[in-house]
């Protein structure tokens, strides 16, 4: 029977399951003792006794097959049933990787338990089922490969940094550079970053990927400040939520600025909301820190995520990047009219410059000066190049 919290309640000698019942779920042992039985030349033979917080009947969870065994309970025991088709819901939502490699792992316990070498066979799954393991399976080969191909990138040097100019709409002068990662792959050619960023943050690879984009971008900038005829000229490099969570960012960013000889308030570091939601604590204290060492800080992607208030005030924000899904349909759109104003006067009454992301037109450009919008970025005033094209591109005449 079931209580209110869907336990299952068994009395001493109840039994739990038997040999060839279907196999619909595992159970975890909240209270009490079971005994796990096998059949041995016609006769029951006790292999096994369990108690709190162990879990038996798991391999049902993935094999779709009768019992092996009987289960009993010592005494009166609770039980929590965990259901094939939960695990199969939160697999689906859960990393191809540990799915696959959950499954593995399942199955090569099946195998030992039945004495085989290979993988025991699952003859009940159904066509739907073996297609989803096989697509399952496949993504996961695809994205182990795509972890190891970014380590070999970093080790051959395989990434490359482009820059794109960042301008005052009042006279289009460039004010400064975002760095913008690249991979040029030995096969498939220039990556972009939104094809395996996303990989490099699940693994962990981001703080490396990290650390050489900052140490590239501020070796470069002695070059880069040469196209900038700003006062204050910036180059911005993109933090991740993981970078922003580890201790050590601070002083891995002091040292790389003191190794190029390069002024802290020329750095420009660009985050996103996720890290204030997720780790609001220990983004601040990190944020205090690189602020107070004299770089500046920009939120980018703004009106996309997130976005609050609180944030804005909270947290030591110097620039506010409006993202380029409001800018783009800004003229002919009066609902992102409303929201790039509102955007621009908000960050204004609080502090902060204001970037509008993806300006392609001079249409745009001059709305924006006349909304009162610092600098834009986009293809109107450059694309994405790599250092050696941006010597080109501004040779001076």
């Amino acid at each position: 029977m079931f209580d209110e919290l869907d336990r299952e309640i068994f009395a001493a000698g109840e039994q739990i399951f038997k040999v060839g019942d279907a196999g619909d779920g595992a159970y975890l042992i909240e209270r009490g003792v079971v005994e796990v039985f096998i059949m041995d030349q016609g006769a029951e033979r006790l292999v096994s006794t369990m108690g709190k917080d162990e879990m038996f009947g798991e391999i049902a969870l993935i094999d779709h097959q009768p019992r092996t065994a009987t289960v009993r309970a010592a005494e009166r025991t609770v039980l929590i049933p965990v259901k094939r088709k939960l695990v199969e819901g939160l697999l689906e939502k859960s990393d191809p990787i540990l799915c696959h490699l959950l499954m593995v792992i399942l199955e090569r316990f099946r195998s030992k338990q039945s004495g085989s070498a290979k993988s025991a066979p699952c003859t009940e799954i159904s066509p739907e089922q073996s297609t989803q393991r096989s697509n399952l399976k496949g993504e996961a080969t695809q994205k182990l490969s795509l972890a190891h191909g970014i380590s070999r990138a970093l080790a051959r040097e395989e990434f490359e940094l482009y820059y794109q100019p960042i301008c005052n709409l009042a006279d289009g002068k460039i004010a400064g550079f975002e760095a913008l990662i690249r991979w040029h792959h030995p096969t498939d050619g220039v990556i972009p970053p939104m094809d395996f960023l996303w990989l490099a943050e699940q693994t962990g690879l981001i703080h490396e990927l990290g650390l050489w984009t900052l140490e590239c971008a501020c070796r470069d900038w002695s070059t880069l400040r040469q196209y900038s005829d700003c006062r204050l000229p910036f180059v911005s490099v993109n933090l991740s939520p993981n970078q922003l969570t580890c201790e050590s960012l601070v002083d891995d960013v002091k040292a790389i600025i003191a190794r190029h000889n390069m002024l802290p308030a020329e750095l420009k570091l660009e985050l996103t909301e996720t890290v204030m939601v997720e780790y609001p604590e220990v983004a601040l204290r990190i944020l205090d820190r690189l602020v107070e060492l004299g770089s500046s800080l920009a939120l980018d992607d703004y009106g996309t995520g997130h976005s609050g208030l609180n944030h804005l005030q909270r947290y030591p924000i110097g620039t506010l990047k409006i993202d380029r899904a409001f800018i783009e349909p800004m003229i002919g759109s009066a609902h992102s009219m409303h929201i790039v104003r509102s955007s621009i006067d908000l960050a204004h009454s609080l502090g902060m410059n204001v970037v509008a992301e993806g300006v392609e037109t001079e249409a745009m450009r001059d709305k924006l000066l006349e909304l009162g919008c610092d600098f834009g970025q986009g293809w109107h005033f450059g694309k994405p190049a790599a250092l050696k094209d941006l010597a080109i591109r501004y040779a001076k005449a």
